[in-house]
């Protein structure tokens, strides 16, 4: 790969970029990351949007530094963002779980922790229900884990159907929880035996594995809950979300790796000079 002069080589180190928006982050990425810039830019998004709207609070001017590593593909390792509207540092960190997450300054989890997951052990939620003019349409929750990670019933509930419209949804599952809501699991590896029409599943059972079957580019989990009239929710708002902070026997480690990316991320005179 090569870094044009506003990037920042150290050898045998992960590269450390500087850049301010012009248009769309990727785009403002685009001239020194060259064919990375789609998927960094993806992945700063994720974090940006639990501090505001990608759409409306980040402007041109805004200055944007970032650390990444290929593992084989582009992830983001570090960044720090300075805008008119949105600030936020963040910090891949590994855990004791062995599970990479960003948190921020202080160590709080970016995003906020999900209730009831229907994913143990989930690396992180990559996209939102989106709707409304502007956006793309998104009906759920992307949990990204890697293939196999359990898949389980959040809420008591019976299943309404296994296993339809596969070329786009790939194995799943729908389940109609007590209140009423129906709740869709997609892309899935495998579903558990057991899950067929009508069976009771009570909250915690298995339902499958996370795959990447059907319409999908990197394996997660699609998350769904509807209304009994078909109406679009948010699982964030139906479930409630808590925050997460570095676990406290991981808390010096994390601060001693904060400190380390900070330093990376601070631009000399020279690389703010041709932002």
């Amino acid at each position: 790969m090569v870094i044009l002069a506003a990037a920042t080589w150290i050898a045998l180190a992960p590269p450390v970029v500087h850049t301010q928006v012009k248009g769309s982050i990727e785009a403002s990425l685009a001239t020194q990351v060259g064919n990375d810039a789609p998927a960094l830019g993806a992945q700063v998004a994720r974090l940006l949007r639990f501090r505001g709207d990608i759409n409306k609070n980040v402007h041109p001017g805004d200055l944007l530094s970032l650390m990444f590593e290929h593992a084989p593909e582009p992830e983001l390792l570090a960044l720090a963002y300075h805008g008119s509207e949105i600030t936020l540092f963040a910090y891949r960190f590994r855990g004791a779980d062995g599970i990479d997450r960003y948190y921020d300054d202080q160590g709080t989890l970016i995003e906020p922790r999900i209730l009831h997951s229907p994913v143990l052990g989930y690396v992180q939620i990559t996209e939102l229900v989106q709707k409304g003019r502007g956006k793309r349409k998104h009906n759920g929750l992307d949990f990204k884990a890697p293939v196999g990670t359990p898949v389980v019933m959040p809420f008591d509930g019976v299943v309404a159907r296994v296993n339809w419209s596969t070329r786009v949804n790939g194995k799943c599952v729908e389940v109609v929880y007590k209140n009423g809501h129906v709740g869709r699991f997609l892309h899935l590896d495998r579903v558990d035996k057991g899950v067929i029409a009508g069976a009771h599943l009570a909250a915690g059972a298995a339902v499958g594995a996370v795959g990447n079957s059907g319409r999908s580019l990197a394996p997660h989990l699609h998350y769904e809950i509807r209304s009994q009239p078909g109406d679009v929710l948010d699982p964030l708002k139906i479930h409630g979300t808590e925050k997460a902070t570095v676990p406290a026997g991981d808390r010096a480690a994390f601060d001693a790796a904060r400190a380390q990316l900070r330093a990376r991320l601070t631009p000399t005179p020279t690389e703010t000079s041709v932002r």
